[in-house]
């Protein structure tokens, strides 16, 4: 849905297209998109969303509150705020600042979210060579019609090329460094790529070679959850994506997250979420 307000300084699309149930179990998918030439002390916060967002401010200044933090922001920067964190920000009274913004969620959205900020040192900004190309992305967002489902594949095809160039923008040599990657970030990915194997932590570790004590201490300290946990959590949100969106039978839907038999497969799913396989799809169709 493509919102343009009293104010004719901000344009701003929300997607209404998918359900956010159904976005925060995809792999990564657009929120929302705007650009915004604010006031003079324009402020927006504090607040708290359930996705995460990147503002990149083309003209102008302004301060991000951010965990206690108060940071300056400037033209050709950008600041990351990740889902479930509490922001403020706030344009500048004598420059106040021109910025467009994308929102996002799904699995390997927080995989992105991870690199920007250890590419910012944590600090949530980051510099960018040229913020006005991604408000012409983000325009092309705009201009679309927004209510059918060819668009919703283009839009969606903008937004990867902006992160894309982002992405190579903060890591420009990153297919050269993929080896220096930490072995908790080789784990993740090869989980990523994985999880519909029947895999165990000891063959990621062996895969990686590493000891599995080892991966399993490095990867709680870089990532906030054990790998087993990380895995358990990646399986469980792909089998109820496919459990919602397919009507593939429990077998199939067990052999395509890395489950030799129905049976087990359903104990897994039961534990993690409360409801098995069956009980779960019914309950979405009611809703």
């Amino acid at each position: 849905m493509y919102n343009a307000s009293m104010d004719t300084n901000l344009k701003e699309y929300t997607d209404r297209f998918t359900d956010f149930s159904k976005k925060s179990i995809s792999d990564f998918i657009l929120y929302n998109s705007g650009i915004e030439y604010c006031e003079p002390g324009y402020s927006y916060g504090p607040k708290r969303r359930d996705y995460h967002f990147i503002h990149f401010v083309k003209e102008g200044k302004g301060l991000l509150e951010v965990e206690n933090r108060t940071i300056e922001v400037f033209e050709n920067q950008l600041f990351v705020v990740p889902a479930n964190v509490v922001s403020t920000y706030t344009a500048d009274n004598q420059v106040p600042w021109k910025y467009c913004w994308i929102g996002f969620t799904g699995i390997e959205s927080s995989n992105f979210i991870h690199t920007l900020l250890q590419s910012s040192k944590q600090n949530y900004v980051l510099d960018c060579s040229d913020a006005a190309f991604y408000e012409k992305e983000i325009s092309k967002i705009l201009s679309l019609n927004h209510n059918n489902r060819s668009s919703y594949f283009k839009i969606n095809g903008i937004m990867y090329n902006i992160v894309g160039t982002l992405l190579e923008e903060v890591q420009p040599n990153d297919s050269a460094n993929i080896h220096e990657a930490s072995a908790a970030f080789q784990a993740m990915r090869y989980m990523d790529l994985h999880y519909h194997d029947d895999i165990q932590i000891s063959d990621i570790a062996h895969f990686i070679g590493v000891h599995p004590n080892y991966l399993s201490l490095r990867f709680k300290e870089e990532m906030g959850v054990t790998p087993k946990k990380y895995l358990t959590n990646l399986k469980t949100t792909k089998a109820k994506k496919l459990l919602m969106e397919s009507d593939d039978p429990v077998s199939l839907i067990a052999s395509s997250v890395g489950f030799t038999d129905a049976l087990s497969f359903s104990k897994f799913f039961k534990k993690e979420i409360g409801y098995s396989p069956t009980e779960f799809r019914k309950e979405q169709q009611t809703q």
